[in-house]
């Protein structure tokens, strides 16, 4: 019985541990999403405004295609969806 606290404990931190481990890029991720988003929207829509921004999304998971590079990852992910917002906005 005495084996089984240890090993409840153990399970407790690691539980607790898991989602710091799946964040720690997210902050170069987001950094490129932001910087993403501004430069796609700014290309397709042509206004001389800037956008707001929204949140950034969670990284979600690379596919081999994907850059290795978490900034790199957040900058596609966020053009893609700034130049999408601006073609809706001004088009």
């Amino acid at each position: 019985m005495s084996v089984r606290k240890p090993l409840r404990r153990l399970a407790i931190t690691a539980a607790a541990l898991l989602p710091l481990t799946a964040l720690a890029g997210q902050d170069e991720f987001c950094e490129g999403y932001y910087r993403g988003y501004f430069e796609g929207y700014k290309r397709s829509s042509g206004s001389i405004f800037d956008p707001s921004i929204p949140l950034c999304p969670l990284m979600p998971r690379k596919s081999p295609r994907d850059p290795k590079d978490d900034a790199e990852h957040g900058y596609e992910l966020g053009w893609d969806q700034g130049w999408q917002e601006g073609q809706r906005r001004f088009r």
